[in-house]
């Protein structure tokens, strides 16, 4: 009776991901241009019929843009959802891309700085965000000489779901583990001179956090990655996807956030998050339509 019970619990997940793969063979018969018009029509649809996430997203934009006209803060949300659109057939695609094609699909700029943590034999931080299309970042990997390994926070109550979708980031050659009380395991990695790629813009627990101006507001921050890179003397080197058309894109490595090391503990986990807040600031200011704005990244309103 019990396995029963838990079969028809999942029945759920299980129809979408049948949905899914379905959808994910037809769209295979599409020309690239077409997928792509796909993306684009299913985030118009999700601007149109998601009214929650869609206020959530203008509220967002208004408060890191306050300057700006209303017409200009729904311009942006409307193109974010286009993005995420997108994101998600290309998504669905990632897997049927050889990796001996990623060289035509993607480059990487200031490739440099990853080098550099290789020449010092040491373990890396990739520092990533919801920014881009994050969830086939792994394709970086490709370009690496070292293991990349991806911490993913597990979705609730959907465990097939879950499995499903960290099937298809791992088809780009991570190795993922999830993000739950892994900081063990994280500089264990580290020590085995492992790339491991943390997303450091979500919003956090309050009994786990630190709170951090983000654009002007204090906001709960995950102050594990300043954490980790304190105790370990890890390099911490921040790395976006630049979008330049349809499942191609500049994979963009930064030179490395400093971890102040000397005094307070706490007061450096505040600097070196706020470091890491700042540099969010500084790219999604250049393109904000490309951040996910649809997450109560400042919580709900009180």
């Amino acid at each position: 009776m019990h396995k029963i019970h838990n079969l028809l619990l999942e029945l759920p997940d299980y129809l979408v991901i049948l949905c899914i793969r379905m959808f994910q063979q037809m769209i295979r018969l599409l020309p690239e241009r077409g997928r792509y018009v796909l993306g684009v029509f299913l985030g118009h649809l999700a601007y149109l019929c998601l009214k929650e996430r869609r206020v959530v997203a203008i509220k967002n934009i208004r408060k890191a843009f306050p300057e700006s006209e209303g017409k200009k803060v729904k311009g942006i949300a409307k193109r974010c959802f286009k993005n995420l659109g997108v994101n998600f057939i290309e998504l669905l695609n990632i897997p049927y891309i050889p990796k001996e094609r990623y060289k035509d699909r993607f480059t990487i700029v200031n490739r440099e700085y990853i080098d550099r943590v290789v020449d010092l034999d040491k373990g890396m931080i990739a520092l990533v965000f919801h920014y881009g299309n994050w969830e086939i970042m792994g394709v970086a990997s490709a370009f690496v000489k070292n293991e990349v390994v991806a911490l993913a926070r597990p979705l609730k109550y959907h465990n097939r779901i879950n499995t499903l979708l960290n099937s298809l980031r791992a088809s780009t050659g991570l190795k993922i583990i999830p993000n739950a009380n892994t900081a063990k395991d994280v500089m264990r990695y580290l020590r085995e001179k492992k790339i491991v790629a943390i997303l450091a813009d979500q919003r956090e627990k309050r009994s786990k956090c630190v709170y951090v101006e983000f654009f002007g507001e204090k906001v709960p921050t995950n102050k594990g990655v300043a954490a980790i890179g304190m105790k370990t003397g890890a390099l911490i080197i921040p790395l976006y996807l630049e979008r330049i058309g349809f499942l191609r894109y500049r994979i963009v490595c930064n030179e490395p956030i400093e971890m102040e090391r000397d005094g307070n503990v706490e007061e450096l986990i505040y600097k070196n998050t706020r470091k890491i807040n700042s540099f969010l600031e500084s790219i999604i200011i250049k393109k904000p339509e490309e951040w996910f704005w649809v997450h109560r990244r400042w919580g709900r309103d009180k």
